[in-house]
C-alpha cells in the first residue's frame, strides 16, 4: 500500500481506539438542560413536540434543583471540561434561566443556549451577558418564505435576522452560529440562505436534514428523500470547499461513509450520546442527547443525583451493539458508523429508513 493509504488505515484505526476508550471512561464533556416544552412557536418540524401553552410548566425543574445538580458534579468532574448547554422548548421563556447560568459560570463551565431568537432583544441579550453566557446558537430555517412556514409566524425571518445582525455588531459574541434544519421546503434555497448569512457577518452554519421525530415524522412531508440527501451533502462539500467567508458544515446527524466524511464537518462522525454527553429533561429525567427517544431514558435527578446515573446506567449507549438493528452489527461499516447517531434508533416511525448509506445509494461492502 502507498503511504498515504497507510496513513488514512492508521488514522481510521486510532478514531476507532479513541471511541473504545471513550466509551470505557465516559467522561462528561457536554450537559444539556431541557430547562422547559414550552415554547412561543408552534414549528412544522418540531422533534420535541414542543407547546405553546404551560400544560408542563407544573413539572419544570426548579433552578435551586438544576443548581445543586450542577455543585454536585464539580465534586468528581472539572467544570472547565464541561458545557452545560440550556435549550427547550424556547428556553428564554423561563426568566430564570439567567440565574441557572451565572450560577454555572460562577463554579467554572461555560454555557450556552439554544434559541428561535424571537426573544432575544437587546435588554434580554445584555441580561444573558451579565449572566456569563458564551455561546449562542440561533435556530433560523431558510430565507424568510421557507422559515415563516416552517416556523407558521409570518415575520418571524426578519425578527431573527434582527437578532443576528445584534449578535454581529457587538465584539463580545464570537462564539455564535446558526443551526438550520434542512427539509423538502428548503433544500432548495440554501444558496442564497447561506449567501444570506455570509452577507450578515454570521460565521457558521450547521445544515442538519430533518429527522424522523415529533411533529417532523414521516408523515409530515418534510423528510429528504435520497436524492436529496446527496444534494445536501453535495452543497456542504462545495461549499466548505470554495469559501471562506462563513463556516459550512453539517451537524452530527450520522455517518456518511468514505464519499463524504472530513468533506462535510471537520471532524469525522462520533455520536457521543451517552458518552460524552447527557441531558437533564425538563422533568428531571436523564438520557443521553435530548434527541435521542424517551424510551432510552436512563434515570431521574428528582430520585437519583445525575452523576450516580451517569456512571451507573447508560449501558445502551455505551454498548450500542446492543441496541443497534442486527443489520448494523453485521455492516461492514459498523466500527466506523456504529448505526449512526443515536437519535436514529428506535424511531417512532419503524418504517423509516435510518441507515444513512443505503438512502443515499452508497451501502457497499
Amino acid at each position: 500500500m502507498s503511504d498515504s493509504v497507510n496513513a488514512w488505515a492508521d488514522a481510521l484505526e486510532s478514531v476507532i481506539a479513541w471511541k473504545q476508550r471513550q466509551r470505557a471512561e465516559h467522561p462528561l464533556t457536554y450537559l444539556f438542560w431541557e430547562s422547559t416544552l414550552r415554547c412561543n412557536l408552534f414549528c412544522q418540524h418540531c422533534g420535541s413536540d414542543c407547546l405553546r401553552d404551560d400544560s408542563t410548566a407544573a413539572r419544570e425543574l426548579a433552578p435551586e434543583i438544576v443548581c445543586a445538580e450542577l455543585d454536585a458534579i464539580t465534586r468528581q468532574c472539572d467544570p472547565a471540561r464541561i458545557t452545560f448547554a440550556i435549550i427547550g422548548g424556547e428556553p428564554l421563556v423561563r426568566r430564570d434561566i439567567d440565574a441557572v447560568g451565572a450560577y454555572a459560570a460562577s463554579l467554572g463551565y461555560t454555557w450556552g443556549i439554544t434559541t428561535n431568537a424571537m426573544l432575544l432583544d437587546q435588554k434580554r441579550l445584555a441580561s444573558l451577558k451579565a449572566s456569563g453566557l458564551k455561546a449562542i446558537a440561533v435556530s433560523l430555517d431558510g430565507m424568510a418564505e421557507q422559515h415563516d412556514a416552517l416556523r407558521r409566524r409570518p415575520g418571524s425571518f426578519l425578527r431573527v435576522s434582527d437578532a443576528l445582525r445584534r449578535l454581529v455588531a457587538d465584539p463580545f459574541w464570537r462564539t455564535f452560529d446558526v443551526i438550520c434544519c434542512v427539509s423538502r421546503l428548503n433544500i432548495d434555497h440554501l444558496e442564497p440562505f447561506v449567501d444570506y448569512l455570509a452577507a450578515l457577518g454570521v460565521p457558521r452554519v450547521r445544515l442538519t436534514p430533518v429527522f424522523s421525530r415529533g411533529r417532523a415524522d414521516a408523515a409530515s412531508g418534510l423528510m429528504l428523500s435520497g436524492e436529496q440527501t446527496r444534494q445536501l451533502l453535495a452543497f456542504i462539500a462545495a461549499q466548505r470547499a470554495s469559501r471562506t467567508d462563513i463556516d459550512v458544515t453539517m451537524s452530527e446527524e450520522g455517518y456518511w461513509g468514505p464519499n463524504w466524511e472530513c468533506r462535510i464537518r471537520q471532524d469525522f462522525h462520533y455520536c457521543g450520546s451517552g458518552v460524552n454527553i447527557g441531558s437533564i429533561l425538563y422533568d428531571g429525567q436523564v438520557i443521553g442527547c435530548p434527541s435521542v427517544s424517551r424510551k432510552f431514558v436512563q434515570g431521574n435527578i428528582r430520585e437519583t443525583p445525575f452523576l450516580d446515573i451517569w456512571n451507573n446506567a447508560f449501558t445502551p449507549f455505551r454498548q450500542r451493539d446492543a441496541v443497534a438493528a442486527p443489520q448494523c452489527r453485521a455492516c461492514a461499516h459498523w466500527d466506523l458508523c456504529e448505526g449512526g447517531g443515536c437519535h436514529l434508533f428506535d424511531p417512532a416511525d419503524s418504517g423509516v429508513e435510518t441507515c444513512s448509506l443505503r438512502k443515499i445509494g452508497e451501502l457497499w461492502e
